[in-house]
């Protein structure tokens, strides 16, 4: 054995005088083959733990990001509230898919390096003679599993850059929406609901006009026969509306109110869309005959989109446009 005794190493000196002398003999023993395999071992397990050390730190970044997007936010009151929402949530579903992977890693390479902590009370010599495999002492493993550190840091780093750009674009469409909100062509709910019945059908009929549809009629009356707004779209198809003024805190309305609606729109007034709105709401029936009859219901957030963002009907009711035909 080739000790270098000007090494700054030097032997502890324990309390038990058996121990010391246990030590020493030992010492005496050892062989090259001895000191170059302990060395190596060692090596291995600090090798084996840098491993596991890297993957613990990815998996620490991606839960931080996790969390932090975890917390994002979008104004309820914007009309691309569900939008944030959904990239958000999107973001997160990723971060928690990536995390599973980085954890299963780096849990596989915490086994391997438990087996080296094993495998210390074993002949090392044995395990490193000339021909032994090296795999078994699980860094060829190890190895492998590290050569995914890389792409997880660049998928991580696709996930946060991707989700950036979407919040800008969203950024940058919302305040589209919020400088609409602040011209005279926007109505606040609050406004609605300050309005008489009669103003309620006006305003109804001036957004009509705002989506640049014909309106024919822009209140109704004593014989309106549940049609209070008429209007034609460019494309010709006819939308009839029954407006329902309430006052702040009023009961929802029933399905008398479509009741009546299914009963004269189509038949009588031959509307092409159907449109029951209101600055209250509607009760449960109310909805499923309206479902049943093909009858759009404009209320609450459906009705800040037309009315104060400037979304067009067709958009906030869910009507696709019709076809253009193909030119000749």
């Amino acid at each position: 054995m080739h000790l270098n005794w000007k090494s700054g190493v030097a032997l502890p000196v324990y309390h038990a005088a058996e121990m010391n002398e246990a030590m020493q003999c030992k010492i005496r023993a050892a062989t090259d083959d001895d000191l170059l395999s302990a060395l190596l071992h060692f090596s291995e397990g600090r090798v084996a733990l840098s491993a596991y050390q890297r993957f613990d730190r990815l998996l620490t970044a991606v839960g931080r990001h996790k969390e932090q997007a975890g917390k994002l936010r979008g104004d309820d009151d914007s009309p691309l509230c569900f939008e944030f929402r959904q990239a958000n949530y999107r973001l997160v579903s990723s971060l928690h898919a990536l995390a599973i992977e980085v954890e299963e890693i780096r849990n596989e390479i915490g086994s391997a390096w438990h087996s080296l902590r094993k495998a210390t009370t074993g002949d090392l010599n044995h395990r490193y003679r000339t021909g032994a495999d090296p795999a078994e002492s699980g860094l060829d493993a190890i190895g492998l599993l590290v050569s995914a550190v890389k792409p997880m840091l660049q998928r991580m780093a696709t996930m946060l850059s991707q989700h950036a750009d979407e919040m800008h674009e969203l950024a940058i469409r919302d305040a589209d929406f919020q400088a609409f909100a602040a011209t005279a062509d926007s109505i606040a709910l609050e406004q609605f609901d300050s309005m008489s019945p009669l103003e309620f059908e006006q305003a109804i009929a001036s957004l009509v006009q705002r989506d640049a549809y014909c309106v024919s009629q822009r209140n109704g009356g004593a014989r309106d026969l549940g049609a209070d707004v008429i209007a034609t779209a460019p494309d010709g198809r006819k939308i009839v509306f029954q407006c329902k003024h309430r006052q702040p805190g009023g009961r929802p309305l029933g399905s008398p109110v479509i009741q009546t609606l299914n009963g004269t729109a189509r038949p009588v007034h031959k509307a092409d869309i159907v449109v029951a709105v209101t600055n209250s709401s509607f009760t449960s029936p109310a909805h499923d005959l309206a479902r049943e009859q093909d009858i759009h219901l404009l209320f609450g957030p459906q009705l800040r989109k037309w009315a104060t963002w400037g979304i067009p009907l067709l958009a906030v009711l869910n009507i696709e446009e019709p076809a253009v035909p193909a030119a000749a």
